[in-house]
């Protein structure tokens, strides 16, 4: 089967679909046409990104979500637990994948037999695929460190990326989870014929959870209707940190500072670093900053104080700013963050809106693999260090919707480690900050910058005269492309435009595709 060239901006009529590859998009649409819900549509995406998203995607990842459905909003969090280990072993994480898919098929969202719903990706996994411009980056970037199980599938023998991929013990672990009628069923089916990395006769229960919704208010659109920025408040999900991001944007165009726009792409920047170091866990690793990390925020006093702390640096000499950066992660080692990504899913379909988002933790999680399917990163595994009640992993997911009027208008989410949060907010900066009125697809085109590594990762075809005024105030530049090695947060997103008319938008640095 050949992978499709991907379509970054597509229309439709009553429903919108953007996913992190071809395969899955063409998989969602097709369960559309047969009557599929939106929780239809993503697992079948879902499934077709295990294999041909691997470095992302594994049944044995994670996910968060957030979804509209008949007039109702809810939130699903599906994190991988962490293991109790003795101080000097590895936790192994027990994933949550597997708990949030069977939740959804005893939940009643479902309207399609499991069967058909994992029917494309089956065969996509035995009949072989060849692998999109990222696969092919992600195999590259970690060929050397791969377990050799996974190796075998996604690299011949010259240690380059196969041209062509199949995978038929996935195909054999999706014919598994198509027969199992709980979880339990599934894990046993597959422990009795190999034990993997468990301890023996360790339960695998890792139950899902249903978080409140979190919401900030963006005030009026254009034609005065209310609007709501809606999120999962868990603390496996970015998606408060996300949301206080678009609340400083909001503060800012409050208070007057975005009018000229050198002054407002600086603001957009500091506003960014200050984010980050507001965050209780370090940049690049998820370290915990404090015994106790908490998402329970006040969201306006939080904002105003970093809108006024931008403000304060935006009107400071040169020397007095790096002064006062100095003493943030940014110009330090402490501002490295790695490529890793994660993936996003977006879906429409008539008033019915889903944003999830799902991880392995880096590419290819713990690179080892299991029933042919990566196993999934714990950053325990990276910190070395639990805080204080932790029984889960923390994860870097920020699935948003946007309501106008008390209906669904945005499913958007990101992928890319910390650039999840840097892309989202971007977005949101340039439409609720600039106020550019541009359909969100068509944002998604738009030049970016995003503090990373100690300079500002920025698009070579950013605004001129906003680059200028950044390296006048003593910022490097890393110039680059639209590439998945160097990408800026790979953003999927569906938005409902007037009537029936839906547009949907992958981003032009990912291979993921929009219909």
């Amino acid at each position: 089967m050949n992978t499709e060239a991907p379509i970054h901006v597509h229309g439709s009529v009553g429903f919108g679909i953007a996913t992190p590859v071809p395969s899955a998009t063409t998989a969602a649409n097709a369960i559309r046409q047969q009557g599929g819900s939106v929780f239809d549509m993503y697992l079948a995406a879902l499934a077709c990104a295990w294999v041909a998203d691997p470095a992302n995607c594994s049944p044995f990842g994670r996910m968060q979500g957030i979804f509209s459905v008949a007039g109702e909003v809810s939130c699903l969090s599906a994190p991988s637990g962490i293991r109790s280990v003795p101080a000097s072993a590895m936790p192994v994480p027990v994933p949550g994948n597997i708990a949030a898919w069977f939740h959804f098929k005893r939940s009643g969202l479902l309207r399609l037999p499991v069967r058909d719903l994992l029917a494309p990706a089956f065969k996509l996994a035995q009949q072989g695929f060849e692998p999109t411009l990222g696969l092919k980056v992600a195999v590259e970037s970690e060929g050397s460190i791969l377990g050799e199980a996974i190796k075998a599938i996604y690299m011949d023998e010259t240690g380059a990326p196969r041209e062509h991929v199949r995978n038929p013990e996935l195909a054999e672990l999706i014919e598994i989870l198509a027969e199992s009628h709980n979880a339990d069923d599934f894990w046993r089916n597959l422990r009795e014929r190999e034990g993997g990395p468990w301890l023996s006769g360790e339960s695998l229960d890792n139950s899902v959870r249903l978080p409140p919704v979190r919401a900030l208010d963006l005030g009026p659109d254009a034609k005065g209707r209310p609007q709501r920025l809606l999120t999962t408040g868990a603390l496996e999900s970015w998606g408060t940190w996300t949301m206080l991001g678009v609340a400083v944007t909001i503060e800012l165009r409050r208070r007057g500072v975005l009018s000229d726009l050198s002054r407002a792409i600086e603001a957009y920047v500091l506003a960014t670093i200050l984010l980050f170091e507001r965050i209780p866990f370090a940049v690049g690793t998820l370290v915990p900053k404090v015994g106790l990390p908490s998402v329970d925020i006040d969201m306006p006093s939080e904002a105003t104080a970093i809108a006024s702390r931008v403000i304060q640096l935006l009107d400071a000499p040169v020397d007095v700013l790096w002064k006062e950066l100095g003493s943030t992660y940014f110009p330090g080692p402490g501002s490295w963050t790695d490529n890793a990504n994660t993936n996003h899913f977006s879906f429409a379909s008539g008033d019915d809106f889903l944003s999830f988002t799902t991880s392995l933790g880096p590419w290819f999680g713990m690179k080892e693999s299991w029933w042919g399917a990566g196993l999934g990163y714990s950053y325990a595994m990276k910190s070395r260090s639990l805080f204080d009640g932790q029984t889960h992993d923390i994860t870097e997911q920020s699935p948003l919707l946007v309501e106008v009027s008390g209906k669904p208008k945005l499913a958007i989410g990101s992928a890319g480690s910390e650039r999840i949060l840097g892309s989202l907010t971007y977005l949101f900066f340039l439409r609720y900050g600039l106020g550019l009125r541009d359909d969100m697809a068509d944002l998604l085109a738009k030049p970016r910058v995003f503090p990373k590594d100690s300079k500002l990762r920025m698009h070579a075809d950013f605004w001129p005269d906003a680059r200028a005024h950044l390296e006048a105030r003593g910022f490097e530049i890393a110039p680059c492309g639209y590439e998945p090695d160097t990408h800026m947060g790979m953003v999927n997103a569906v938005e409902r435009l007037d009537g029936d008319l839906y547009k949907s938008g992958a981003d032009p640095s990912s291979t993921g595709c929009a219909l």
